[in-house]
């Protein structure tokens, strides 16, 4: 495809430790757990006063809704859980139909995050789009079971993640098809096919029983084909000119393979330069652009090797921020330079905290503590 930069890569074991902490994270003892009203993210405490991260997502698609950003705010838990709906289903009156594939199981393994599959079991019709729902609400008994067992076993994330998925997934799909029939029924809405969810489920399942293989091939071709589309796309203010998009294919020592996207390509002092941007018309992005551009640094920063075209190639990881600014700032700095940038910025002032100075030095405490984090502020020109 014209644009597109195909590069192969291996993963290391993945070491960083998250700095950027400008909210605070609420705690939220287990036993007063439901799923629907507790925090997008939060600490799960319990009462032998152990505690794990929690975290769940809007969708089953990674690219809606920041879970990347979630799963940041507790990713330095020792224990990250964060709960992922099997299927979406928003109505045939829309485009909206998302179910988990493999890769984002893959993913999560790689991170260490616990997951814990789960299915809207309610809905209430949209008042305004025919076909269309809304106010889906999960299944809270099932999520607040399975954290449990994941809190009474000590099984590493790759251990309970496998083991769910095999024992569990295809019950909860098919628990989520059901209870989309009975929304479509008790409303009198259309809602996508079941048996089309149906049939998608039977490519993951061998002699009835869902197969981990199985779902990796019926899923991932799918998922590539989505970042291949992706990394075509160029969106407004991300200013590729002097770049280009990049489709990546990488695995780890465990025979895991992710196919990834980065925001521009480029070469800069003999190395390749994988660059996440987040970018805004306001003096920075938001904590949480800048919470899921982190998190996806974790996953860049863990490339061990790079190849195109079958050979080795050098390269280096950047998130870059641009927003109303003069000037560039790179991290990791001495203080004093982030502090004079903010100064030319008038980034220390402000009505409330954080301000801008706050989120500046936190990221250069983040950069200097997880080597070969490369951060860039810059103005979106």
């Amino acid at each position: 495809m014209a644009g597109m930069l195909h590069l192969r890569g291996v993963l290391r074991n993945i070491n960083y430790g998250p700095l950027f902490r400008l909210r605070s994270v609420k705690d939220i003892a287990f036993e007063d757990f439901e799923v629907n009203s507790a925090p997008s993210a939060c600490i799960m405490t319990f009462a032998d006063r152990n505690a794990l991260g929690f975290s769940k997502w809007q969708t089953p698609k990674p690219s809606r809704s920041y879970p990347s950003a979630r799963i940041y705010k507790t990713y330095n838990m020792f224990r990250s859980v964060t709960v992922i709906p099997i299927l979406k289903d928003e109505g045939a009156g829309t485009l909206n139909n998302d179910r988990l594939n493999f890769m984002t199981l893959s993913r999560m393994n790689l991170m260490t995050v616990y997951i814990v599959l789960a299915w809207f079991e309610s809905a209430k019709p949209h008042p305004k789009r025919p076909n269309a729902i809304t106010d889906q609400r999960l299944n809270s008994a099932f999520v607040k079971e399975r954290i449990a067992e994941i809190k009474r076993q000590k099984m590493s994330a790759l251990h309970w993640n496998k083991l769910h998925f095999q024992r569990d997934y295809a019950d909860v799909f098919r628990c989520a098809v059901a209870s989309y029939q009975d929304i479509a029924q008790e409303y009198d809405v259309e809602m996508h096919s079941a048996e089309n969810h149906l049939a998608w489920l039977d490519q993951s399942l061998v002699d009835g029983k869902f197969n981990i293989e199985a779902f990796a091939r019926s899923s991932s071709s799918r998922a590539a084909a989505a970042a291949k589309r992706e990394s075509v796309t160029i969106h407004e203010l991300e200013h590729l000119a002097s770049g280009q998009k990049a489709y990546l294919e990488l695995e780890n020592t465990l025979g895991g393979e992710y196919h990834l996207t980065a925001d521009e390509v480029y070469w800069e002092d003999g190395k390749l330069v994988i660059q996440e941007s987040k970018n805004t018309r306001n003096v920075l992005p938001s904590i949480t652009d800048i919470e899921d551009g982190l998190f996806k640094m974790i996953l860049f920063r863990a490339i061990e090797r790079l190849y195109l075209d079958g050979e080795a190639i050098p390269f280096t990881t950047r998130l870059k921020l641009t927003g109303s600014l003069s000037g560039q700032l790179n991290l990791p700095a001495d203080d004093s330079q982030v502090i004079a940038f903010c100064e030319a910025n008038d980034l220390a002032s402000a009505r409330r905290r954080p301000t801008k100075q706050d989120m500046l030095l936190l990221l250069n405490e983040e950069a200097h503590a997880n080597p070969g984090l490369s951060i860039e502020i810059a103005p979106n020109k």
